[in-house]
């Protein structure tokens, strides 16, 4: 003796399958009632519905987060060759974010990251963030500020900063006109001459820090030289979409 389930099934279908039905799905759903219409539901319906669901939903978020993506950083400050230690970049980035009144995090507010080395794979990571419009400030050695210069990744500054008012102005090659981008070692040293940096002895100094006012004043002296090829060079990347935030950092840098 068939189970009254199966029986039941088996009636469903045989309704559904039958040639008087002429009306599709819909149609013989509408046909049935009860008990009955709700098995025909489940068995024909309920799983395209709840697909359909599913990817509806998963357009709008993906909709939603295109048209508004999670904010970034408000300020990227590239540190290129450790020109300070890493205990100092994090000293750096709580003081300045407390004085530009911005958040020391990754999401919406500062960001002081020294993972640029470019003896291992820093400056293609540069060039990949500064190619993207994220990075707003480049700290570097003389020597590699120079290079970056070179290579059209720094601002002019003398619109900027004018007047030298906040550190000695870096007068240094910039990229060339011939457009000869194939061979960029060999075309160093010869583009058009430009204030793309401030060699401000705050940075090492440590001068943005209020508490070691006079504690960097006594390094002053031990410094000398104070246009060596180690000196800490700040610039303004070439396409900051922070520029005034980027220029406030870069006189908090200066200890202005």
């Amino acid at each position: 003796m068939t189970a009254p389930k199966e029986h039941r099934s088996k009636a469903v279908d045989a309704l559904a399958s039958s040639r008087v039905r002429t009306g599709g799905r819909i149609a013989v759903l509408q046909s049935l009632s009860g008990k009955k219409r709700w098995s025909y539901f489940v068995d024909h319906f309920l799983i395209l519905i709840i697909a359909i669901i599913t990817i509806c939903c998963l357009l709008i978020w993906l909709i939603m987060h295109i048209l508004n993506p999670a904010p970034g950083p408000k300020l990227y400050v590239a540190l290129v060759d450790h020109p300070i230690e890493s205990a100092e970049a994090d000293e750096m980035s709580s003081q300045a974010a407390m004085t530009l009144h911005m958040k020391a995090d990754d999401n919406s507010g500062l960001v002081v990251d020294d993972g640029f080395d470019c003896s291992r794979d820093g400056l293609p990571k540069l060039q990949t963030m500064l190619s993207a419009g994220t990075v707003d400030v480049i700290i570097a050695p003389k020597s590699t500020f120079a290079r970056l210069a070179s290579y059209g990744y720094m601002s002019d500054l003398s619109q900027i900063f004018p007047d030298k008012q906040f550190g000695k102005q870096a007068l240094l090659p910039g990229p060339t006109d011939d457009g000869q981008d194939d061979d960029a070692e060999a075309s160093m040293n010869k583009g058009p001459v430009k204030p793309y940096g401030l060699m401000c002895d705050s940075i090492q100094n440590q001068r943005w820090q209020p508490h070691q006012k006079k504690k960097a004043k006594s390094t002053d002296l031990q410094r000398p030289n104070s246009a060596s090829s180690d000196q800490a060079v700040i610039g303004l990347a070439v396409n900051s979409p922070h520029m005034h935030d980027a220029a406030r950092f870069a006189k908090f840098a200066c200890g202005r």
